[in-house]
């Protein structure tokens, strides 16, 4: 059998001080979390987590609507700083489902500088044999082409991969291709879904 989990939500908690990366956003850097969602994410983010465009140019694009006394490269490295509180009940779930040399992998809509992020700076390459994410696999989830790449990379059948995610599109996503697929709403429900007590 094979782990794969969710990263924000289930693996990445958000806020270090609990909450939204972005909820001193405004007070630290001058942005305002609404106008970021509005000029950024809700008309770019698709096409950056999907890979067909990066991360740091479309931010260096749409900067000047946003009104903000930093750089781009600041914002990046203070979004990716304070979405980073690591959810160690779960890590210490899969460092123990490893140790028996079972293999856990992240599954993830995520585009390359995050990806890498969480990998190396957070230190998640520690934890997990690898990390499947969309900017890499050129899908999202819930579309069923993110289980399907997902799936060759895992080099397994659909029936050996159990998956845990907290939004419930991406379970009846991964049930309907076949995983073992389980809503996360906390660290006893990937301990259930191993088997573990």
């Amino acid at each position: 059998m094979v782990l794969v989990l969710d990263l924000d939500g289930v693996v990445v908690l958000g806020h270090p001080e609990g909450g939204r990366w972005d909820k001193h956003l405004a007070r630290d850097l001058g942005i305002e979390p609404q106008r970021l969602q509005e000029r950024f994410f809700t008309p770019h983010f698709q096409k950056i987590v999907t890979g067909e465009t990066r991360l740091t140019d479309v931010l260096a694009a749409c900067w000047p609507e946003l009104e903000c006394r930093s750089s781009p490269q600041e914002l990046i490295g203070y979004w990716f700083a304070n979405d980073s509180r690591l959810n160690t009940e779960v890590l210490e779930i899969v460092d123990r489902w490893r140790a028996d040399g079972r293999r856990a992998f992240l599954g993830t809509v995520q585009e390359h500088e995050r990806a890498r992020h969480v990998w190396d700076v957070l230190g998640l390459s520690r934890h997990f044999d690898g990390i499947l994410y969309s900017a890499e696999l050129r899908a999202t989830k819930p579309k069923p082409e993110f289980f399907q790449r997902a799936q060759e990379r895992l080099g397994c059948s659909p029936g050996e991969v159990i998956f845990l995610d907290d939004m419930p599109k991406n379970v009846e996503a991964a049930r309907a291709h076949g995983w073992n697929a389980h809503l996360y709403r906390h660290a006893e429900d990937v301990r259930s879904a191993l088997g573990q007590t």
